[in-house]
This record gives structure tokens, sequence and C-alpha cells, in this order.
């Protein structure tokens, strides 16, 4: 009898061993999506990008068409309208992003969500210190990027990999390290030299 009871406790540690092993990716405790939801969702996302890839080619050619129509009242003015309007394209730029980090990581991350409101109210500022409008509006603007600059620092500081002292993921070295992977499987096929 207390042979089986030892057998037991040890089985026991060794499952909470091999749950612990670093192979093992971590469990969820949430409920999994049905796959036509998450298939209709990288569905709208994939739409959302190409609507985004052509609202910038056609921002860009908008911002040179605004920046020759300004022309004639003066080079200060063409200047203007190009930072605006390349800051608004970069706005899309940081959403895109935010898009395509949900593909690679299977979720969004506070970062970069900010980093886009970040983008979007940076180009506000400029269009309210360029037009000149009311040193209220400015202040409110100010505070709101002061704001968003804290969550920013805060998001990162307490990112739940810090806490597990883990890395963090980053989709750039992801794919990254899938094309390595790709290339070291090519060159051990026989009759082709390895890449270094």
């Amino acid at each position: 009898m207390a042979d089986a009871v030892t057998e037991d406790e040890s089985s026991r540690s060794v499952d909470r061993e091999e749950d612990t092993s670093p192979s093992r990716p971590p469990q969820t405790t949430g409920v999994m999506a049905p796959s036509w939801y998450l298939k209709s969702v990288k569905l709208v996302l994939i739409s959302l990008l190409l609507i985004q890839v052509i609202v910038m080619i056609w921002g860009t050619f908008e911002a040179g068409i605004l920046a020759i129509r300004a022309m004639p009242y003066g080079f200060l003015n063409v200047l203007k309208s190009l930072i605006v309007n390349s800051l608004l394209i970069l706005a899309l730029v940081e959403i895109s992003r935010t898009v395509v980090a949900y593909f690679t990581l299977g979720r969004v991350k506070v970062t970069f969500i900010v980093d886009t409101v970040l983008a979007v109210f940076l180009s506000e500022a400029v269009v309210t210190w360029f037009s000149g409008e009311s040193i209220v509006r400015a202040i409110e603007l100010i505070l709101i990027l002061l704001v968003l600059m804290i969550l920013r620092v805060i998001a990162i500081q307490y990112h739940p990999s810090r806490r597990d002292n883990m890395p963090e993921p980053v989709a750039e070295s992801q794919a990254l390290n899938r094309l390595l992977a790709r290339l070291r499987n090519k060159a051990k096929r026989p009759g082709k030299p390895p890449v270094r």
C-alpha cells in the first residue's frame, strides 16, 4: 500500500516537471475560438491591409498634388503640406504594422496600438501648430501625447514576458528565424553547399 502511494506521488511530481518544461507551450485558460471565426477575422484583416495599401498609394499621389497646388503660396506652404500628409501616411503604416503583428504573433500588442495613436496625434499636433489655432488646443494635444507616452512606457515596463523573465516575441525576429530555418533545411539537402 505504501509503495503504491509513493509511486503515485512520484508520478505526480514527474507530471509537474513535464508541465513546466520549456519545450511545451504554455496552456491557455480561455476558450478556443471556432475556426470559422478565426478565418473570417483573417479575411477581414487581409481586406483591411489591401485597403490600407491602396489608400497609402493614393495618399502619396494626393500629397504630391497638394504640394504642387501649394507652390504659388510659397515654399513654406509646400513643406507644410508635405509634412502633414506624410505624417498621416506614416500613421497608416503604423496601423498596418499592428495588423501584421496580429498575423505573426496571434495577438495585438498594446505598444503597437499606442504607437499608432501617437502617430495620429503627432500629425494632429503638427496640423494644429501650422494652422495657428488657439494655445488651448495645442496644450490639449500635448497633454494627450504625454499620457500616451507614459502608457507606452508602462506597457513595455510591465509586459508579461518581463515578469516571466522571457524574451519578448518580436514579429521581425520570428520571421527572420523562419527564413533562416528554411535556408538551413535547404542547405542540409544532399548535393548543395551549406549556407553560412
